[in-house]
């Protein structure tokens, strides 16, 4: 009897310890395969060295697409990576095709990240917020579903807006 609950103890621990394992949170200091503070010059190293992971952007001002986002890298006044700021847009016919993104790509941060530590909707503004507050970074995760009236420049109505910032 003093065995099975000493394996009973047992298990429980080593559950306990590869939940809490399981659910720490990703923190790398940098984005992706980006260090924070990399200098330009080795940023440019490493995309290329990542070039297979990267296509060309939609967006005119875009630095390169990753995982189907624009993306925008950003330098202090060191010419030290400190942002990266994603975007995705979707054309007014495509509300499902949003919203499928958003769900998908809101699993991948919370399986990588853990929950948000804010999470606000704003059903009069359809927008949805998501806030992590990590280690080394903060990610600002917005997802912009309104209705918008398309203009004569083609702006899009929806979007997933996803921004890395050095903390």
């Amino acid at each position: 009897m003093q065995n099975i609950k000493k394996i009973s103890t047992l298990l429980i621990l080593i559950f306990v310890i590869a939940t809490s394992y399981s659910q720490q949170k990703k923190d790398f200091n940098g984005w992706e395969f980006l260090n924070w503070k990399m200098s330009k010059d080795n940023v440019e190293k490493v995309l290329i060295e990542n070039k297979n992971n990267l296509s060309s952007p939609t967006a005119l001002d875009a630095n390169f697409k990753y995982k189907e986002l624009n993306t925008w890298l950003f330098y202090n006044s060191n010419n030290q990576l400190a942002k990266v700021h994603q975007r995705k847009v979707f054309s007014v016919n495509q509300s499902n095709e949003s919203e499928k993104f958003f769900t998908k790509t809101k699993a991948e941060f919370i399986n990588d990240y853990g929950n948000p530590s804010k999470n606000e909707i704003n059903k009069k503004d359809s927008l949805i917020i998501m806030l992590w507050e990590l280690k080394y970074t903060k990610i600002v995760f917005e997802y912009n579903y309104k209705y918008k009236i398309i203009d004569e420049f083609g702006a899009d109505s929806y979007w997933v807006d996803i921004l890395f910032e050095i903390k």
